[in-house]
């Protein structure tokens, strides 16, 4: 560029120079004038050029740090979306297994409402099973420990008349008789003992209801049917209530398994549970004014 410049001048000189000793021609201050535009055009593409490239590398240089620092960001956007997408195919999988393991759930807790059913009537079946095994046992409360001798069979075929007379000229037959373990030294041994018939049996259980035997110091005998232990523990739950009716001189008996019937006042009444038992009866006797010395009499068997 200055190279250009300082021929320019240097024309320019000898123009001026030529001027001193002559004026130039039209034609020659035309062309001296085109070699300097054309000398100054070329000059100002030249700066324009480098001022250009200029402004460009600085631009560029000042850019290069935003520029690395987006395709950075950018990188980071990308591993984010990419570990977005694995977290979502894995919550996808994790939502459809606990999908899976809830429809698992109520399957088998159907499943299990259903075996528990079937349990129940399996228990219910092995109770009555259990009940028409001993339909011909009777249970003798009170006797003495020992009274029987060696011969218990013997004994209580013996003694049956003689404690229930309505047994008197009928031949009833003992199959056997033995004593229940217990652990109790003061309490006697309950014998129980099984007839060949059950028609004995009801036969001892309706006479002994009447005739209420004792042994001569006046201890009582009880006869009670033999159960299993689910149906008696089912019939105890009603022993409260009975003794309660009992001192108020209400019939009560219960009917197998354990269906309690009450006669009161030429009314009948059967409960299947206890609970119903007190409630209906509180309410009758309410109606009777009987209620209050009922309750009265349940609030003190509870404390003593």
């Amino acid at each position: 560029m200055s190279t250009r410049r300082e021929q320019g001048l240097g024309k320019k000189q000898e123009a001026g120079n030529s001027k001193s000793s002559a004026r130039l021609s039209a034609p020659e201050l035309t062309e001296e004038l085109a070699v300097l535009i054309k000398t100054t055009l070329a000059d100002e593409m030249t700066f324009h050029e480098n001022a250009s490239k200029l402004i460009k590398d600085s631009i560029k240089e000042s850019l290069a740090p935003i520029e690395k620092t987006l395709t950075e960001n950018s990188n980071i956007l990308r591993s984010l979306s990419e570990q977005m997408d694995t977290h979502a195919k894995k919550f996808t999988t994790v939502f459809n297994k606990v999908d899976s393991i809830q429809a698992n759930l109520r399957k088998n807790e159907t499943d299990t409402a259903r075996c528990w059913e079937e349990i129940k009537k399996l228990r219910e079946n092995l109770t009555e099973q259990e009940d028409r095994a001993r339909r011909n046992n009777v249970r003798l409360v009170n006797l003495p420990t020992g009274a029987e001798g060696g011969d218990p069979r013997g004994y209580i075929q013996k003694m049956l008349p003689t404690w229930i007379p309505s047994l008197r000229g009928s031949q009833v037959e003992i199959d056997r008789a033995h004593r229940i373990y217990s652990n109790s030294t003061t309490k006697t041994q309950t014998m129980i003992f099984r007839l060949l018939r059950y028609t004995d049996r009801q036969a001892i259980l309706e006479g002994a209801r009447k005739a209420k035997p004792s042994l001569p110091a006046g201890t009582p005998l009880w006869f009670y049917a033999d159960y299993s232990t689910a149906t008696s523990k089912r019939r105890r739950e009603y022993n409260d209530v009975r003794a309660r009716l009992r001192k108020k001189g209400i019939e009560t008996f219960l009917v197998y398994p354990a269906t309690l019937k009450v006669k009161y006042k030429g009314r009948k009444m059967s409960f299947e549970t206890p609970g119903q038992a007190e409630e209906a009866l509180a309410a009758a006797l309410r109606e009777d004014g009987e209620g209050e010395r009922l309750e009265e009499q349940h609030v003190d068997s509870d404390s003593g």
